[in-house]
């Protein structure tokens, strides 16, 4: 695994796009990261003390573009696992692939397909406490614990765990992501492009990847859309 280290960079998922000679599970880490994009082009708030990086996973032709589908999710386990590996809390994994402790965001991620490569980018709050226009619904490691961590011993773990997950069953890895759905019983509101589709009570996540919601006693299945929990 090459490894690319920043003291400040624009965005990690773009240096590894921009590169021609990519391998795979290449990384790239910075301490910063100025121009952070998370998914649906939102700003990404990238301040030092968080672990910043991005690493490649070369396609397979041997899989499904449904299997691939699954990287969102396999991603935010991953990141899950690889946390409680570090220090064993209460994580919660956030349809669809948000980490949440204290029902507060401590992770991003944004998957997105190069060539022949898909790019796994992800930040995860740890020794930070300053989350920007996000400072009432984030957190980090430190702020829970007042610990101090090694960001790139974090970054290692959940790599590893990523590499672990991507070759399980992929039932296992759902009944796994499942255990620890952090919007099942929740009544949520399921908004896309401004329009509600409609509210209810968040259940499982299917098979193929999409959400469970009781709506009016029949249940629907998601997999767009902005979740919103109810207060």
């Amino acid at each position: 695994m090459r490894i690319f280290r920043f003291d400040e960079i624009d965005s990690t998922n773009k240096y590894l796009k921009e590169r021609e000679d990519l391998k795979n599970y290449d990384c790239v880490i910075a301490k910063t990261q100025t121009a952070g994009v998370g998914r649906r082009g939102n700003v990404w708030v990238s301040n030092e003390g968080m672990a910043i990086f991005s690493f490649t996973l070369q396609e397979d032709k041997n899989l499904s573009l449904e299997e691939y589908m699954r990287l969102p999710l396999i991603a935010g386990i991953s990141v899950l696992g690889g946390l409680k590996k570090i220090e064993n809390l209460d994580y919660k994994f956030k349809w669809t692939n948000d980490i949440y402790l204290q029902d507060k965001k401590i992770c991003g991620i944004l998957v997105e397909k190069i060539r022949d490569f898909f790019i796994i980018g992800i930040g995860v709050n740890v020794n930070n406490d300053d989350f920007g226009y996000a400072q009432d619904k984030a957190t980090s490691l430190k702020n829970i614990t007042g610990k101090f961590y090694s960001t790139e011993d974090i970054i290692f773990c959940i790599i590893n765990e990523f590499k672990k997950y991507f070759s399980e069953n992929w039932e296992y890895v759902l009944n796994e992501i499942n255990s620890y759905n952090y919007l099942k019983g929740k009544e949520i509101e399921i908004i896309k492009y401004g329009e509600s589709l409609g509210s209810g009570i968040a259940k499982d996540i299917a098979y193929d990847g999409r959400l469970k919601v009781e709506i009016a006693g029949k249940e629907r299945l998601f997999n767009i859309g902005e979740i919103h929990i109810k207060k």
